[in-house]
């Protein structure tokens, strides 16, 4: 490995932590304080979730039941019944347009941001 190769690498890996943290304040920019849980299931909604209400729901999912918890402005899928569990692996998800994938079951869980009363999905100040 000569210089050149060396300088390469530590151009890829600065551009690489530039890119991902200005990927991380998009994401955090465009979620609202206002958040609801889209649950799908074959591509068809079958519930809402109000994202400031802490409870727990269960949907029907293809391989059984999936158990969903809200809890302080953050969703996970607590239980499940799938062969790797990776639904459950990923964990809770704050911010809008990052989905939870449960494959096997056919379910999928996407925030986004709720409408205010004047239509506007964003309020600036």
């Amino acid at each position: 490995m000569n210089k050149a190769d060396k300088t390469f690498i530590a151009i890829v890996a600065v551009l690489s932590i530039l890119l991902y943290g200005s990927l991380q304040y998009v994401v955090r920019a465009t979620t609202s304080n206002q958040k609801i849980a889209v649950v799908s299931y074959r591509d068809e909604e079958v519930l809402r979730i109000d994202m400031s209400r802490n409870d727990k729901y269960t949907v029907q999912g293809t391989l059984g039941e999936v158990l969903i918890e809200v809890k302080d402005n953050r969703i996970r899928v607590e239980k499940e019944t799938s062969p790797l569990h990776i639904c459950s692996i990923q964990g809770w998800i704050e911010y809008a347009n990052v989905p939870i994938t449960c494959l096997p079951n056919h379910v999928v869980i996407v925030i986004i941001n709720a409408v205010n009363e004047h239509g506007e999905d964003t309020t600036v100040q």
